[in-house]
């Protein structure tokens, strides 16, 4: 073996290098324990910080095998370790626990010559300690104590390396949301601890629950049979049933939506399992009330067509793979003179066909790309308000039906003045139409963005009124031009007197506000006279005309 130092009797010339006695010396100086091995793992030299840690006295271990007096380092690796070093003379760090003095250890060591080892050594079981807190912080939920969204995925993928059926179980609480509007947070967090306990309390060996959201839950199950899933879902209802005292006379009680996949029947990675088990959940959803869902086939068909959709939306092929814009009249039902236009998306995909908006913009939102979206199809109406204004110099006010994301974003009023300005469309011409849901109606930024487009000339006008959240109170401050009466209670006139009563509310109450009214989804001749004879002149739908090409809307309307 190649020599790198000196043998401990030869001494060094003044200002040559330091001979062993006076490294070792240097080190047995050092802060961190320190020790010497000679070629046969005998101890040389221990100073006083490792002779402390080792429970040992340095001077009685001169000349003794370390494997003898340490026999514990053996299996923490520390002779491998020490023998690869002296085969390679490369050094070497390894992290041990010594298990007799109960410590980690960080052990740095090296040859110096004739198989000999010097080895530094320092306590780093505080640092272990305080890794393993945050690894349990990682892999836990505060608020309950369950394992959380990151345990579960690792939980999954092990189930899955064993090789064993088992079922993933996404379970939400419904109404969730409303507890905490009504009562706050901190009821809120209340209930989730009690539930918590309750799901922990139904499981079996093996089986696993974790939070993976707000109020959210997987469980991981061997049970794959569907009655016996269906028969434990049940019990999971029941508990969710039972009420949680949340002060001293507040209780909370609640249903749940479950959705159910199963490894290997209808996947095979963690990823599609969560994502099967997730759509399976919100079909359940859409039943209400203490419904769960396995996976199926027609889910999956519904998947594969979701995310062809959503590579269409995230590639940008979408602006070239049938996605269009038509636009529906909206007409004075007395005279037949064009009040406006409602611009609406189309969707001819090339693989799945004639797409409804109720499909793909949902997908849109969910996916984040809804803005992209929003402001392609500005761009399409926009470019033909600024080459009708040139060819037959008007423009029908163009009606575009916005998104409450959209609205909440902070460049949302510079984007569409630009958009304007780029098209050179007056503001006047433009009007904003939204639906009246609480999140868009209670939103401090959507107000503030709405002002300043009314500030502009662009027109407000609320969508399907009556069906939403139906808050008027905020009608006395909120930037509203028009009201759109939703085609549901239309669809009523002359069978359903409750409609007719509604929509003659409406129409005082638009006069009250000082608003436009447009009627939508008119079909019949009887519905056009029942809102002329109320006041209502304004009428959009199949009546006058369905939604066109902007090129048949030009022929039929402009030109003409």
């Amino acid at each position: 073996m190649t020599r790198r130092g000196n043998s401990r009797n030869e001494k060094q010339a003044p200002g040559g290098p330091l001979s062993e006695q006076d490294a070792i010396r240097i080190m047995s100086g050092l802060a961190s324990a320190f020790y010497v091995l000679d070629e046969n793992s005998d101890f040389i030299y221990m100073n006083e910080k490792a002779a402390r840690l080792l429970g040992q006295e340095g001077k009685d271990l001169e000349g003794r095998n370390a494997w003898t007096e340490f026999p514990d380092a053996v299996p923490a690796g520390l002779k491998e370790m020490y023998d690869r070093i002296r085969e390679t003379g490369i050094a070497e760090t390894k992290e041990i626990y010594y298990r007799p003095a109960g410590l980690w250890l960080q052990v740095d060591a090296q040859e110096i010559g004739e198989g000999r080892i010097a080895v530094l050594f320092h306590d780093i079981s505080r640092y272990k300690e305080a890794e393993t807190r945050l690894e349990l912080l990682a892999y836990r939920d505060n608020l309950t104590g369950l394992p959380n969204r990151s345990s579960a995925i690792q939980r999954i993928t092990e189930s899955i390396g064993k090789g064993k059926p088992f079922s993933v179980v996404l379970f939400d609480i419904d109404s969730f949301r409303q507890l905490n509007d009504l009562h706050g947070h901190q009821a809120g967090d209340r209930y989730i601890r009690g539930i918590a306990e309750r799901l922990k309390g139904i499981l079996e060996d093996g089986e696993v629950v974790t939070r993976i959201g707000a109020d959210e839950f997987i469980f991981l199950t061997r049970r794959t049979d569907p009655d016996e899933l269906k028969q434990w879902v049940q019990e999971l209802f029941r508990q969710t049933a039972i009420s949680v005292r949340l002060y001293d006379h507040v209780s909370f009680s609640a249903s749940a939506s479950v959705g159910i996949s199963r490894y290997p029947e209808d996947a095979t990675t963690t990823a599609e399992l969560l994502s099967m088990a997730d759509h399976a959940m919100h079909e359940s959803k859409t039943k209400r009330g203490n419904c769960f869902q396995l996976f199926h086939d027609q889910m999956r068909k519904r998947l594969d067509r979701r995310r062809v959709i959503e590579d269409d939306l995230f590639s940008g092929n979408f602006k070239e793979n049938g996605f269009a814009c038509v636009v529906q009249p909206q007409l004075d039902g007395e005279s037949g003179r064009l009040l406006g236009i409602e611009t609406l998306s189309r969707w001819d995909h090339p693989e799945l066909g004639v797409l409804p908006p109720s499909e793909f913009i949902p997908i849109a939102e969910e996916t984040g790309k809804i803005k992209e979206l929003t402001i392609h199809l500005l761009n399409l109406v926009l470019e033909k308000g600024q080459r009708w204004d040139m060819q037959y110099g008007r423009v029908p006010r163009m009606a575009v039906n916005v998104t409450s994301s959209l609205l909440n974003d902070k460049q949302f009023f510079s984007t569409i003045m630009k958009m304007l300005g780029k098209w050179e469309i007056p503001p006047d011409r433009f009007e904003i139409e939204i639906t009246e849901w609480k999140e868009t109606l209670s939103s401090n930024l959507v107000l503030s963005n709405l002002r300043k487009c009314r500030s502009q000339g662009i027109s407000v006008a609320i969508d399907d009124f009556g069906t939403g959240f139906s808050g008027l109170s905020y009608l006395t401050n909120f930037p509203v031009d028009k009201i759109k009466i939703d085609r549901f209670f239309v669809s009523g006139i002359g069978r359903v007197g409750k409609s007719e009563a509604i929509l003659k509310s409406v129409v005082s109450l638009a006069e009250g506000l000082g608003c436009e009214l447009i009627a939508e989804g008119v079909e019949t001749g009887e519905q056009r006279r029942f809102l002329l004879g109320i006041g209502c002149r304004g009428i959009q739908g199949y009546y006058f005309d369905a939604p066109l090409p902007p090129g048949e809307f030009e022929e039929k309307y402009l030109r003409s």
